[in-house]
């Protein structure tokens, strides 16, 4: 009488341990499967990014094309400091615009003075008086600083706007804040001029020195009613190409040297520095 019950508890035993494990077996294969879904999400993200960010940079490289032959024929009109086109280019189904900027009218990196570095950082960035000065010494100081033995030349020299990441208390925000107002290295022109500086780069020298500002907003006054024909040609630009992509726009940024067209390459431009599109903030 007793054994009876006994195999009945073993037997109702058993089956709770087989439930168990069909329990679990399910649970691992929910987890399994929403592991491989998630997967695939983001590899369908990742898909769509490079996808977009190749038409952007297909359609952007293309559109900048088309802005320097405008350059070349001098069909462009220059205000406050920047060459742009009355309409924008359509390369498929991508609205392009596109506006170039004399790098010569930018914030060289690689001999700005203090005052000037620190007007930058105290403009662009939003830093304090005490943080800007820290920044421009700090920038000032790498620039001084010999090339170490064996690590080659130019260790001291900005060769692109992204070395001054190399600089104490420079992060990525702080770097996005000011690329736009600099060049470096073979893109720069070797100082500042000036009156071919962009308006938000001449806010720069408004900052450090007002009345200097105001003779070289009458200058550039007169440079630009001046500068027309072949004349808008010299020199290197910078060439921001803004493409509009779904509901985001992109960057595609080429940094371009005029030049005479040759046998080798006939194009009287050459292309110096090219960087990753990346979507601008809203």
């Amino acid at each position: 009488m007793t054994a009876r019950p006994r195999r009945a508890r073993a037997a109702a035993g058993q089956r709770g341990v087989a439930l168990a494990i069909v329990l679990w077996f399910i649970a691992g294969m929910s987890l399994l499967v929403a592991g491989i879904v998630s997967h695939a999400r983001v590899d369908t993200r990742l898909a769509q990014l490079h996808v977009a960010r190749a038409e952007v940079a297909a359609a952007g490289d293309g559109a900048i094309q088309l802005m320097l032959v405008e350059l070349v024929a001098g069909r462009v009109t220059r205000r406050g400091g920047v060459l742009t086109v009355p309409d924008r280019f359509r390369l498929g189904a991508l609205e392009v615009a596109v506006e170039a900027v004399p790098t010569a009218g930018l914030v060289d990196l690689n001999s700005a003075s203090a005052e000037i570095l620190r007007a930058l950082f105290g403009l662009a960035a939003g830093l304090d008086a005490a943080q800007a000065q820290t920044i421009a010494d700090n920038v000032l100081q790498w620039r001084s600083t010999a090339p170490r033995a064996g690590a080659g030349a130019g260790m001291s020299r900005f060769n692109a706007v992204e070395d001054l990441l190399r600089v104490d208390g420079v992060n990525r925000s702080l770097l996005d804040a000011v690329r736009d107002y600099v060049a470096a290295g073979v893109s720069a022109q070797a100082g500042t001029s000036w009156p071919l500086a962009p308006d938000a780069v001449l806010a720069v020298m408004q900052q450090a020195d007002p009345q200097r500002a105001a003779s070289i907003l009458q200058t550039r006054r007169q440079v630009e009613q001046a500068a027309t024909g072949p004349t808008t040609t010299r020199g290197a630009f910078r060439v921001d190409a803004r493409v509009t992509y779904g509901d985001q726009v992109w960057l595609r940024r080429r940094w371009v040297a005029m030049a005479s067209a040759s046998g080798e390459d006939p194009l009287p431009w050459q292309v110096l520095r090219t960087e990753t599109p990346r979507v601008l903030r809203q």
